[in-house]
């Protein structure tokens, strides 16, 4: 089983936790009924309130930073047990 690398999946995290973050907040400019996400957004970044232009850049600085700490997390964990389910299958 192969370990993952760090870098390409923290850099994938971040930039699709960005990414999902534009986006919301375009579908919030343009429907104002979209308020479900919204309030997602305000409950899991901190100081983040819908919208100003400082609110944007601030959640857009945290949703990256979150994405590449989610990749802090599952990337060690994910190498601790595929190691630990290689040496299990490896011959011996």
């Amino acid at each position: 089983m192969k370990t993952l690398p760090f870098q390409p999946v923290a850099w994938t995290l971040a930039v699709v936790a960005t990414v999902v973050f534009v986006l919301d907040m375009l579908f919030g400019a343009l429907f104002p009924n979209w308020w479900v996400m919204q309030k997602a957004w305000e409950f899991v970044l901190p100081g983040f309130t819908f919208i100003s232009w400082g609110a944007f850049f601030l959640g857009l600085v945290e949703s990256f930073i979150g994405g590449f700490l989610t990749a802090v997390i599952f990337v060690p964990i994910w190498n601790f047990f595929a190691a630990r389910e290689e040496a299990k299958t490896a011959p011996r």
